[in-house]
């Protein structure tokens, strides 16, 4: 599938859980998701999970909470 082809998005708590999963999912589907999690070490074996299947994604260290972010 490639309904996600050319898109890229964000996927906060994306180093685990339900996070991680849209964002293999976006990933499989063709798009690019950026990882944004507090954790960085996890957000970026998630990132390179995804590029071991071919697909593209970049992690960052965010939390949400915080508006100074990004």
């Amino acid at each position: 599938m490639s309904r996600f082809k050319g898109r890229v998005a964000i996927v906060t708590g994306a180093a685990s859980g339900i996070g991680k999963e849209i964002a293999l999912r976006i990933a499989a589907e063709g798009g690019t998701p950026v990882i944004a999690d507090l954790n960085l070490d996890a957000a970026n074996a998630t990132a390179r999970e995804i590029s071991s299947k071919g697909g593209e994604a970049f992690a960052v260290a965010m939390d949400v909470t915080e508006g100074d972010q990004g």
